[in-house]
């Protein structure tokens, strides 16, 4: 393994010595789904000259999955390791018996440590999911929903569930199912019907100090579901972001398609927590993330995403919920 890395920073240092954009890798880790190397460019060496020698540098270390990302005051060249273990919520559960509230498990972190987002907290609050098929977004938001079901009673977790796309899991509803606070809604009206329900509860809630249970709103397929519920449904919904962390009422929400466009700029804007898998393109890595140069295109899928939250963005494997 030593003999490797070392081979595999001197291409890299190579390439960038050839391009005219000298950096040296002063070190460099072993992560569970990817090796990373740090650079520290030459004076005169600008960070975008070595990002936009991605290509080559994948090239010359022989693997097509690499990812330049900003990392303190270093550059890290991230190299996908051909085999990753995955990353399991049983296993994780039974590792983690003493965490706060209302806190889901996303996976583990690109150290190897459990991450974990708290729902009372204004950087979380409500969480976008957004990537590409395949790129692991239904299972990581099953993963969240059955950790928090797994260390909260009924009366404490509610859960409102939209799938216009009527998806089957048999396993996964039976998990969920005491904690559903009305039947999954499918079709358009009873979609718009839950939501307004929401809202109603959230306004009932506004002078309640210790508002129980706990509701998330978890929507599938985001953008589908703005279009074909209307502004009326993206209002609502907005609304919800905008006021429901206070009163205990926070949105989950998946989607290919996270532009403004398709789901609101405002309702957008009110969901903090990012977690982007495998996108096509760096400017739909930009609309995903909030951000530009996160990168996610370059991410491998199956559960490769990153979190990003205000100016921090953590890699991480997702869990799968088994």
């Amino acid at each position: 393994m030593y003999t490797k890395l070392t081979r595999t920073a001197d291409r890299i240092e190579a390439v960038l010595r050839d391009r005219r954009a000298p950096a040296t890798v002063v070190g460099g880790k072993v992560m569970p789904g990817f090796v990373e190397m740090l650079l520290k460019p030459s004076p005169g060496t600008k960070v975008n000259q070595v990002k936009a020698l991605q290509a080559d540098i994948a090239l010359a270390v022989g693997n097509s999955n690499v990812r330049i990302a900003q990392s303190g005051t270093h550059l890290a060249v991230q190299i996908a390791r051909d085999s990753r273990a995955p990353v399991r919520l049983s296993n994780l559960l039974g590792q983690l018996n003493d965490i706060p509230r209302y806190t889901a498990i996303l996976g583990l972190s690109e150290d190897g440590a459990p991450l974990l987002a708290r729902l009372s907290s204004p950087d979380v609050g409500h969480l976008l999911i957004a990537g590409t098929t395949g790129s692991g977004k239904t299972s990581l938001a099953q993963s969240i929903l059955l950790s928090l079901c797994d260390r909260h009673r009924p009366r404490e977790l509610g859960l409102i569930v939209l799938d216009p796309k009527k998806r089957e899991n048999d396993v996964f509803n039976r998990a969920i199912a005491n904690h559903l606070l009305m039947p999954v809604a499918h079709t358009r009206e009873e979609i718009i019907g839950a939501v307004n329900k929401v809202v109603d509860a959230m306004e009932k809630r506004a002078a309640d100090a210790d508002p129980m249970p706990r509701i998330v709103v978890y929507a599938d397929e985001l953008a589908d579901l703005c279009q074909s519920g209307g502004d009326g449904l993206i209002d609502a919904l907005t609304r919800i972001a905008q006021r429901g962390r206070e009163p205990g009422i926070h949105l989950l929400a998946c989607t290919q398609k996270p532009s403004a466009r398709a789901i609101g700029s405002l309702l957008k804007a009110n969901l903090p927590l990012r977690l982007v898998g495998r996108v096509m393109s760096s400017e739909d890595a930009r609309m995903a993330a909030g951000v530009a140069g996160s990168g996610a295109e370059r991410l491998s899928g199956s559960g490769d995403f990153i979190a990003i939250t205000g100016t921090r963005t953590i890699r991480f494997q997702a869990a799968l919920p088994v």
